[in-house]
């Protein structure tokens, strides 16, 4: 049988969106995490992206800029393949308004979306 080289006939294979999550949490309550886990999880499944990883950040009060996970989430942000990051609700990046206006900052550096699962349920508006 012969082998078509016609492009058309070749399927298109598309690759999903490629994300990272993000959780910040001032108790470090394991069950919790793993729960919030879990619903990031789901939600990617949902929306069609593929999540890396997730970074989190444990016993990290929400005014506080000096964050390991937020600093790892940063590099991989700057990754070209990567779309974008999920966070449960803006309170996992901050409470303080003067605080998102900074990590916002730090985060348009790169080219990724924001995706705030309560805020734009089946959306993937950047916050700001």
């Amino acid at each position: 049988m012969a082998r078509s080289n016609n492009p058309a006939a070749t399927p298109t294979i598309r690759k999903q969106p490629v994300v990272y999550g993000y959780l910040r949490a001032e108790v470090p309550d394991e069950l919790e995490i793993a729960l919030w886990r879990k619903e990031i999880g789901l939600f990617c499944e949902r929306q069609g992206y593929t999540l890396a990883s997730i970074f989190t950040d444990r016993g990290v009060q929400h005014d506080q800029l000096g964050r390991p996970g937020l600093d790892g989430l940063l590099d991989v942000l700057a990754i070209p393949e990567t779309y974008g990051f999920v966070v449960p609700s803006k309170a996992h990046l901050s409470l303080d308004n003067g605080v998102l206006v900074v990590l916002g900052l730090l985060i348009s550096n790169t080219d990724a979306a924001i995706i705030v699962m309560d805020e734009h349920p089946g959306d993937v508006s950047v916050w700001w």
